[in-house]
C-alpha cells in the first residue's frame, strides 16, 4: 500500500494520506500538483496575509537543510526540535536560498515561498513519511475538510467527512486514488504556523495543535549530571557547568542544569572538600541538597551526563527510552568517586570535570 501511494503521488495523483494533525490530501509539489489540488478545494486558498501559495512536504529535515542559511541560534533550535512535528514552519530565507532550494527539488518559484519565506512541514506520521520517501519526490497537501465533496463540517480528523458513494461526484478526475485510514488523528486539529526571521525573531499562530507556551518552551533545555550520592562529582560538574554557560553568550536559548544521584539521599549537602574545591576557581556550592535520581528528572533532561557507565546503565535501566540521551561525560574513561580521598584529589576531580565540560558543551550546538 506504501508504494502503491507513492506511485500515486510520482505519477501526479492526489491521495488522502493520514498525518498527526490532520488528513490531507496530497499530491506531488509541482504546479500540476498545485494545479489538481486547487480543483480538489474548488478554487485557491484565500491568501489574506502573503503567505507561501503551498507548503511543503517532506520526509526529512535533510532534504532541506543543506540548501538554507539558519544564522539564529533559536532558528536552529525550532528547527531541529519541530520537524518532524504538529508545526508549519514559515522560514525567512535570502533570496538565493529560496532558489537553491527549489531547484534542488524541482520546484518552481513562487509555489512553496513568497519571496521571503518558505513554508515546510513534516508531519510527525510514520506512514505519512514512509509514502513521501518512497515516492522520491516533495509533495504539497491541503486539509481533507478543503475537498469540494467534503461532507458534513470535520476539517479531517478523521475520514467522516468523505461521501460513502463516489458516484455522487459529478467530476471522476476529483476522486482520490487512493484513501489511507489510520483513525482519528492524534492532535485532532491543525499544525500551528511558526515564522522564524533571519534575524531570530519568533511568531506563532494562534490557532493549532501546539500552543506559542509549547513552542517558546522548545528555547529552554535541561542537562542533567548524574553519580552515586549527588554530594561530589555531579554537583561539582552542575555548577561548574552553570559558571562557564554564564560567561557565554545564551543566543537565546535557555540552559538549564541540575544534578542527581543513583544512590542518593535527599537533602545532603556537598562534601566540604567539593566546597573547597571549587570555592578554588571562584564557584560556590553552599546551597546544595542531595537528590535522588527520578523518572520525572530523566524525563525532563534533553541531555544526561553520567561519571561512569555503571550510572549510565542504570538510568536506561530505568528509563530504557532515554537510551537516546544518555552519555558517559568521558567517554573513554570513567571520573572516579573522589569520596574519602584527599583534598587534591578533589582538585584533580574539579580540574577533570572542567576540562571534560567545556569539551561536552561545544557539542551541544542546537
Amino acid at each position: 500500500m506504501i508504494q502503491r501511494a507513492a506511485e500515486a503521488l510520482t505519477d501526479h495523483h492526489c491521495i488522502v494520506v493520514p498525518t498527526d494533525t490532520l488528513y490531507g490530501l496530497m499530491t506531488r509539489a509541482d504546479e500540476q500538483g498545485a494545479e489538481l489540488l486547487d480543483q480538489f478545494t474548488g478554487h485557491p486558498e484565500i491568501n489574506t496575509a502573503n503567505e507561501p501559495r503551498m507548503t511543503l512536504h517532506l520526509a526529512d529535515r535533510e532534504q532541506f537543510l543543506e540548501h538554507v542559511v539558519l544564522q539564529a541560534a533559536t532558528t536552529r533550535r525550532l528547527v531541529d526540535r519541530l520537524l518532524p512535528g504538529p508545526a508549519r514552519l514559515l522560514i525567512e530565507q535570502p533570496e538565493a536560498q529560496i532558489s537553491a532550494l527549489c531547484d534542488s527539488l524541482g520546484i518552481s518559484r513562487g509555489l512553496i515561498d513568497n519571496g521571503t519565506h518558505i513554508a515546510i512541514r513534516i508531519p510527525d506520521h510514520p506512514l505519512c513519511r514512509q509514502i513521501i520517501r518512497a515516492a522520491a519526490v516533495p509533495c504539497v497537501a491541503r486539509r481533507l475538510g478543503a475537498a469540494i465533496w467534503s461532507i458534513g463540517d470535520n476539517p479531517g480528523t478523521n475520514l467522516t467527512s468523505i461521501p460513502e458513494n463516489w458516484s455522487s461526484i459529478e467530476d471522476q478526475t476529483l476522486v482520490p486514488s487512493i484513501i489511507l485510514d489510520d483513525g482519528s488523528t492524534l492532535h485532532e486539529k491543525g499544525s500551528t504556523t511558526v515564522t522564524l526571521s533571519i534575524d531570530g525573531k519568533i511568531e506563532v499562530s494562534a490557532y493549532g495543535a501546539l500552543s506559542e507556551r509549547e513552542v517558546l518552551s522548545n528555547l529552554e533545555r535541561t542537562v542533567l549530571f548524574v553519580c552515586t550520592g549527588n554530594t561530589c562529582r555531579s554537583p561539582m560538574a552542575e555548577a561548574i557547568a552553570r559558571d562557564m554557560l554564564d560567561k557565554q553568550d545564551h543566543e537565546g536559548i535557555t540552559t538549564h542544569f541540575a544534578s542527581a544521584g543513583v544512590a542518593a539521599g535527599n537533602g545532603m549537602p556537598a562534601t566540604r572538600e567539593a566546597l573547597d574545591a571549587l570555592g578554588s576557581m571562584g564557584i560556590t556550592l553552599e546551597d546544595h541538597q542531595s537528590r535522588m535520581l527520578t523518572l520525572d528528572m530523566i524525563d525532563r533532561a534533553e541531555v544526561i551526563y553520567t561519571m561512569t557507565p555503571s550510572h549510565a546503565q542504570a538510568i536506561m535501566t530505568m528509563a530504557p527510552n532515554s537510551v537516546h540521551k544518555v552519555f558517559v561525560l568521558d567517554e573513554h574513561e570513567s571520573v572516579p568517586d573522589p569520596i574519602g580521598q584527599s583534598a587534591q584529589m578533589y582538585q584533580h576531580t574539579a580540574d577533570r570535570l572542567r576540562e571534560l565540560i567545556a569539551r561536552r558543551l561545544e557539542e551541544i550546538t542546537v
